[in-house]
């Protein structure tokens, strides 16, 4: 099942509105507070192949990014730390919408490179896209 675009016509708004509710959850804030502490949720909404950006500390001359598709059967859960217990290790993060319509969620350390930029979009469903991790 596929969550598609409502039509501005009033024939389509049946359908739409039944095609709509194949997605578990439509609001992002309830998804993301069930992304965060389901491992078994993750694994449903994380996209196969997974885009994983990261650098390469160990390149020379300086460090490089790498960007890999990652096949689910190889993804590392959690993928993403719970986000309720992100301040308790000192760490926070933030939630922004971008331009495109995704949605990105920053968990970072404050005065260090440890920051993780996790991206969301609805493909129909939201779904984590991206993990760009900017440590070095």
């Amino acid at each position: 099942m596929a969550c598609a675009p409502a039509s501005n016509s009033a024939a389509a708004q049946p359908a739409a509105t039944s095609t709509a509710s194949a997605c578990p959850i439509d609001s992002f804030d309830v998804f993301i507070e069930r992304f965060g502490r389901e491992i078994a949720f993750q694994e449903l909404t994380t996209a196969d192949p997974l885009v994983v950006e990261r650098y390469d500390t160990a390149a020379e001359p300086e460090p490089r990014r790498v960007v890999a598709d990652v096949a689910l059967a190889d993804v590392v859960w959690p993928v993403m730390p719970r986000l309720d217990l992100v301040g308790g290790s000192g760490r926070t993060y933030d939630i922004a919408a971008v331009a495109d319509g995704r949605i990105e969620v920053q968990v970072r350390t404050p005065d260090t490179s440890d920051q993780q930029r996790y991206v969301f979009g609805k493909s129909p469903c939201w779904q984590l896209q991206r993990v760009v991790d900017e440590s070095i």
